[in-house]
């Protein structure tokens, strides 16, 4: 009786309508933060200056972290 009480508040899941087909919202986001962290690696290795990058998998795992945590606060926060 109190298992259908509890997801009263579990409405609808975030998800966003793409060419026909709904992706999960954090999928999306987490996309777009992979995405930019990639960008940033081929523009620093343009630049030159990737071999300064202290512990890159770790610097560039957590930028894509980082970056996906701010894309979906920009697009889905209240």
């Amino acid at each position: 009786m109190a298992f259908p009480a509890a997801l009263s508040a579990c409405s609808a899941a975030p998800a966003q309508n793409i060419l026909g087909s709904f992706f999960p919202a954090w999928m999306l986001c987490a996309s777009i933060g992979v995405g930019a962290a990639i960008l940033a690696r081929l523009c620093l290795g343009a630049i030159g200056i990737e071999a300064s990058v202290p512990a890159p998998p770790l610097t560039y795992i957590a930028l894509a972290a980082a970056i996906t945590l701010l894309v979906w606060l920009l697009w889905f926060g209240h």
